[in-house]
């Protein structure tokens, strides 16, 4: 029998739609040899004045470290039992069992009971058939400028000044020490451009760096602030800037030669045609998306589906942490409370792994498949994504065992389109409406709270 290898009864006692009780009961025998493996070990490694390595007799250890052993052995005992007694029963944990464990006692068999959360058996209904309203899809001619814009500024460029001193439209990269008032002020890389509304560290910087010669090492300069650790004081700043780099920004025409340049149109109008569809398309993408919202929550006000709070939590951490990584925020600042976030999000949280249970359910009812051939298709159009081989990014998923989190995510997705093509779409305005929380996102993610390589909260 390897170390592994254990006798067990076990029982399960529903508590709940999504908790179960396992008691275990492990007998004296088994608790016998464990004890035993247990202290062969301790004394091939204690040494004691008076005894020969290996030859501590059982009463003085057991005197010495015997609470410690039996701890040692409860754990053991509890993990080796509960890892076969979980597969015995069927039993999916989602989240860490809360165990209560006696203690061992000479001669008794060793019990422990756990509950845990599972993942609730969902029965769907009347998932077919519903009314879902769709908003039309618009680009406004303001949404189209902004594009415009936002090409100008991919194609403008940053050269050398030669000849001249710096002016309006000048870009300067700076270090910044100093004082003001009797506080100490340290900046690095820091934007100063020297626009009509300046982009500016410090109020007032711009205009003392206009004028000046770009081979400029350091200037000492005075401003007028407020004190950082006052602000409604003004004290006099005294400061060492440094000139680290100084450019001119190009900024090109909106016409018929930036269309060129995008690649994209040969003439201006061409170019706002084309970024017209495209606006219209992603903004239609965002429509149906927010449809698929109102079907599973219209579903969801239909369809019993119980909270698990494991699940939700999990959910919450995850937006949390991918929230912190969009802003360069270290998950141990503490620059955010993330007690409080979760409590503002649980509301949401809890209706998306909801969402997410039903769609599985519905998804099992209604035997959606995942084929090979639409893996392979997801897998390369994130190989494209990422400007990858779709060789590399599968060895990726396999080797981090992502693939099935990937399948489930198609699962999902197939089953929102299934229901979609089932449903009764009118298409209207939508007044006033605020975007909810999970608007934005398709509903695959935004309802199973799947990141876009298929990570499932239900798992």
């Amino acid at each position: 029998m390897t170390s592994t290898d254990i006798e067990y009864q076990a029982s399960v006692e529903e508590l709940s739609d999504i908790e179960r009780k396992l008691a275990v009961e492990v007998p004296w025998g088994a608790v016998k040899g464990r004890l035993d493996d247990a202290y062969r070990e301790l004394s091939r490694g204690v040494t004691l004045k008076g005894f020969r390595r290996g030859k501590v007799p059982r009463q003085m250890l057991e005197r010495m470290f015997g609470d410690h052993v039996n701890k040692e052995v409860a754990q053991r005992l509890v993990q080796d039992s509960m890892a076969k007694a979980l597969v015995e029963k069927e039993i999916k944990p989602v989240a860490e069992p809360k165990i209560d464990e006696q203690d061992l006692n000479t001669g008794e068999a060793f019990c422990y009971s756990a509950v845990l959360q599972v993942v609730p058996t969902v029965e769907a209904k009347d998932y077919f058939g519903a009314d879902v309203i769709q908003r039309p899809a618009k680009v406004s001619d303001e949404e189209v400028e902004r594009a415009l814009e936002s090409k100008q500024r991919e194609l403008t460029e940053y050269k050398d000044i030669e000849g001249r001193n710096t002016r309006h439209g000048d870009v300067l990269l700076v270090d910044i020490m100093g004082k003001v008032g009797d506080e100490p002020i340290d900046e690095e890389n820091k934007l100063v451009e020297l626009s009509e509304t300046p982009h500016e560290p410090l109020p007032g910087l711009a205009a003392k760096l206009m004028d000046i010669a770009p081979d400029t090492e350091e200037l000492d300069l005075e401003l007028e602030l407020s004190l950082p650790s006052d602000p409604e004081k003004k004290a006099q700043a005294r400061l060492l800037v440094t000139l680290k780099d100084v450019k001119e920004k190009i900024v090109p025409t909106l016409d018929d030669a930036l269309a060129q340049n995008t690649g994209e149109a040969e003439t201006l109008e061409e170019l706002r045609e084309k970024l017209h569809t495209q606006l219209f398309e992603m903004d239609e993408k965002r429509a149906k998306s927010e449809a698929r919202n109102r079907l599973v929550e219209g579903l969801l006000e239909h369809n019993d589906v119980p909270v698990v709070p494991a699940l939700v939590d999990h959910h919450l951490d995850r937006m949390i942490k991918m929230q912190m990584a969009m802003m360069g925020i270290a998950p141990d600042s503490g620059l955010l409370d993330q007690d409080a976030l979760k409590e503002q999000g649980r509301a949401q949280a809890e209706k998306t792994v909801q969402g997410a249970l039903l769609i599985e359910a519905i998804s099992k009812q209604e035997k959606v498949e995942v084929t090979e051939a639409d893996v392979e298709l997801r897998l390369a159009e994130l190989a494209k994504d990422r400007g990858d081989n779709v060789a590399r990014v599968k060895s990726e998923y396999e080797q981090q065992g992502r693939l099935e989190q990937l399948k489930a995510s198609l699962s999902e997705e197939k089953t929102l389109d299934l229901l979609m093509s089932k449903a009764n779409i009118i298409i209207q305005e939508i007044p006033d409406e605020e975007p909810s929380e999970a608007e934005g996102n398709a509903s695959s993610e935004a309802m199973s709270a799947n990141d876009s390589d298929g990570s499932n909260d239900t798992e």
